[in-house]
């Protein structure tokens, strides 16, 4: 906590950057602190809003469920709805409270892992070749204009036009001689 903010301005719990692994990501998703009112059907609408909710239910052993909030199990049919769920709705106020969604890798299937990390692969993979065919495009282009410079780069002596060589016999110039020195 900062020594020098004021007290009613810091956070109730401190946050810090997580960073989640594939392992740590999952389709499955578990809602904290949600108010014992009856709003199962809200909150399910509310997630829906992200991606197709294949299930849903109320978690009654979980060590956070007490007699006035409730905790959620929600099963998403891809990782990518659970990840945005997450990201929009995690300390978010849901009927007075602030909702806590956690992932939930512990309710995943091999296939579910096999999935994830195949999903993974591909995304990687389309995000290296995408970045590969621009950098090309872009090494492309730059050597094609470098060519086109090279084209009108002359390297060695001027070549004159007749009316440069006119000109200097006019003001009676000897010629430069472009020739290199010898050093004996």
């Amino acid at each position: 906590m900062s020594s020098t903010r004021l007290e009613y301005r810091d956070p109730k719990v401190p946050k810090a950057v997580c960073v989640y692994t594939i392992a740590q990501e999952s389709r499955y998703l578990i809602i904290e602190n949600v108010p014992n009112l009856g709003v199962s059907n809200e909150l399910v609408e509310r997630f829906q809003q992200f991606g197709v909710v294949e299930d849903h239910r109320i978690l009654d052993e979980h060590a956070s469920s007490s007699e006035y909030t409730d905790v959620h199990w929600i099963k998403y049919d891809t990782i990518k709805a659970a990840r945005m769920a997450k990201r929009k709705l995690d300390d978010k106020p849901f009927f007075t409270n602030l909702l806590r969604v956690s992932y939930a890798p512990e309710y995943d299937t091999f296939d579910d892992i096999r999935v994830k990390f195949q999903d993974r692969l591909e995304s990687v993979h389309s995000k290296l070749t995408s970045s590969h065919s621009s950098s090309s495009k872009k090494r492309r282009s730059t050597s094609a204009s470098a060519h086109r410079e090279q084209e009108t780069v002359y390297i060695g002596p001027i070549q004159q036009t007749s009316r440069q060589s006119e000109q200097k016999q006019s003001t009676n110039q000897t010629p430069i001689n472009n020739k290199k020195r010898r050093r004996i």
